[in-house]
């Protein structure tokens, strides 16, 4: 179901497409499914402490205290930092399901639990309501559904590995020898470094 975004005034301008978030509406049943596989897998889903969303009593207050903390740190050494955000366009949209079930692999996901996974997303069917329109049920042959309970989850192990890389490069800022040059906020990416 397309929402209007909250920044956009329907009356300032014309609309496009692009003015609308879709956010997909899920059976209880799914829901209650989904809330069940989390609760006994948790453990799959645990990311690095550099992503801030998706988990329990942390948000984006906590990132930009990190942050702070950071540019502080130095800031008082005598250095400067430079900072890069990227934001993933639509990026729950794009995510493939096949780099999503390697990733769940390499986490040693039950077998049992990836063809669930794998069934479950080649069903994926959904079709677009515009007020009392519906258009034809297609396929979702990419993509993860926003208002999923597991969606979030599972888009935070699709990007965790993102951390790794920055990591292992060795740029960045780095305080007591833990690397800080990365921090997420879902698909909010923030890279932090001394120099350019």
């Amino acid at each position: 179901m397309p929402l209007l975004k909250n920044n956009c005034n329907v009356y300032g301008k014309s609309v496009t497409v692009d003015d609308f978030r879709g956010i997909s509406i899920s059976p209880v049943l799914s829901k209650v499914f989904e809330h069940c596989i989390l609760d006994r897998h948790s453990s799959l889903f645990v990311t690095s402490d550099n992503q801030f969303a998706f988990k329990k009593q942390s948000g984006c207050s906590h990132a930009i205290y990190m942050l702070r903390c950071i540019t502080d740190h130095y800031v008082s050494a005598g250095s400067t930092v430079n900072i890069c955000t990227i934001d993933v366009s639509k990026a729950f949209d794009k995510m493939n399901h096949y780099g999503l079930f390697i990733k769940l692999m390499q986490r040693c996901i039950p077998v049992n639990l990836l063809v669930l996974f794998e069934h479950w997303f080649s069903i994926g069917m959904t079709c677009v309501r515009w007020c009392n329109l519906w258009s034809n049920w297609y396929n979702l042959s990419c993509r993860i559904r926003q208002g999923g309970v597991l969606s979030p989850y599972l888009f935070a192990v699709y990007i965790d590995s993102l951390v790794d890389r920055v990591q292992t490069c060795g740029y960045g800022c780095y305080i007591r020898f833990i690397c800080d040059s990365i921090l997420l906020y879902a698909d909010d990416i923030l890279l932090v470094a001394p120099s350019s």
